[in-house]
């Protein structure tokens, strides 16, 4: 296809960024899209899937994470399980795809380590400014991380705080989160933990790039998914009732666009697909997101560019992408 020779150039040229994905796959299907694409992403070399993070909790979301790793050969990549009970949301597929009588995984709630205690070892093991932390959910765990003391493991393995982990492992952190162009809206993954995004938002040790609802809302994807028997994450896409359930639809990407960009930029080839704002602060004192410009500032937000259907076709590429492991 056309794109393809495009997105091969488009890659990251210095060197692969380490990447945790921090989701609440359960309730929404971008999630597994995302997942795909970073995984497909991971294939051409272009980052390095060192981790995940289910902020969602229910019986299935470790399986179901670890039955998409393991469908792109990537089987042994820790997950991580927030400590903090959340199941506010219909699980659509989850149980489906995280169960290993469907689908093979290794990994489950059981064998998870807790969020913090994941995310501080991750980040530990790292060269210092390596990592990129992609949040596609609420921002309890990285709360949890960021309020973590020296020690939290208790056998001295790790005698930092979380904050100084921050400041020396983290590149950049990376949100979906928020509304800048409704600024009337209380965005979903803003409310799921409110005093966790205001928290971030002023105390986070870094820059912030932040991708609103505005910004993945019109870009569908998914529908491309092909067989739903074998791969997961058409599974994952079928199950979802935004076609009716049983029938592979397209769904909104939010998610997707902000790991594309965290990975890859905001280029496909010689297309800008967003602008990114000047810098300023960002904050959410009820909800609904608040920037104001400071040239100081640590954070920005993109705004969209190309069209939402090139957006759609750059992204949905890389999810239909076969799994190399597939291949072998």
């Amino acid at each position: 296809m056309l794109l393809t020779s495009l997105l091969l150039i488009a890659g990251a040229v210095d060197g692969q960024p380490r990447v945790i994905i921090d989701t609440d796959l359960r309730s929404d299907v971008d999630d597994a899209g995302t997942l795909a694409m970073v995984n497909a992403l991971a294939d051409n070399g272009e980052c390095d899937l060192i981790g995940v993070i289910a902020s969602q909790t229910g019986p299935y979301i470790v399986g179901a994470i670890n039955a998409i790793n393991t469908w792109y050969g990537r089987e042994d990549v820790p997950i991580g399980l927030n400590p903090i009970d959340d199941q506010r949301f219909d699980d659509h597929y989850a149980p489906a795809i995280g169960n290993p009588e469907n689908f093979p995984s290794t990994q489950s709630n059981e064998t998870a380590p807790e969020s913090t205690t994941l995310y501080r070892r991750l980040l530990h093991e790292s060269p210092d400014n390596s990592v990129k932390i992609v949040v596609i959910g609420g921002q309890t765990p990285i709360r949890l991380l960021l309020d973590s003391e020296a020690d939290h493991e208790g056998d001295g393995s790790i005698n930092m705080t979380g904050m100084e982990l921050i400041e020396a492992k983290v590149s950049g952190l990376y949100l979906m989160a928020g509304n800048f162009e409704n600024l009337e809206h209380a965005e979903h993954n803003i409310m799921l933990d409110l005093e966790a995004s205001q928290r971030v938002a002023n105390d986070w040790p870094g820059e912030i790039v932040y991708s609103g609802f505005e910004i993945g809302r019109p870009v569908i994807t998914g529908g491309a998914m092909t067989n739903p028997e074998e791969n997961p994450v058409a599974k994952a896409y079928e199950l979802f009732p935004a076609g009716g359930r049983g029938n592979i639809a397209g769904s909104s990407s939010y998610d997707q666009t902000m790991a594309y960009y965290a990975i890859r930029g905001n280029m496909a080839g010689d297309v800008q697909l967003w602008d990114v704002s000047e810098p300023g602060t960002v904050s959410f004192p009820e909800g609904p997101t608040i920037f104001e410009p400071d040239p100081d500032g640590q954070h920005r937000y993109l705004i969209a560019d190309a069209p939402f259907e090139y957006v759609a076709e750059v992204i949905e590429e890389l999810m239909i992408q076969p799994p190399k492991a597939q291949a072998e």
